[in-house]
């Protein structure tokens, strides 16, 4: 089933797969080029789902000293 998405939601997916990609400085620009040449699109030709996404989570960790704090990682990277 193809699930219908605007144009707003997508660029936040991509934000969230750039934030997902910190090794890569270009990620967000290169996923707002695919969106606007129509390489991520709401779906692709076989009627699926083409665009970035990730999705944010906390997870807990530990200083050397012991002291515990909560950081946002993303799983489920996605790119068309």
């Amino acid at each position: 089933m193809v699930k219908f998405y605007t144009t707003q939601a997508m660029h936040e997916a991509a934000k969230l797969y750039a934030l997902a990609d910190n090794s890569d400085p270009f990620a967000y620009r290169r996923a707002r080029v695919h969106l606007a040449n129509g390489v991520a699109t709401y779906a692709n030709h076989n009627g699926q789902e083409a665009f970035y996404s990730a999705e944010p989570y906390q997870e807990k960790r530990y200083l050397p000293d012991g002291t515990e704090y909560m950081a946002t990682v993303y799983r489920n990277r996605f790119r068309p």
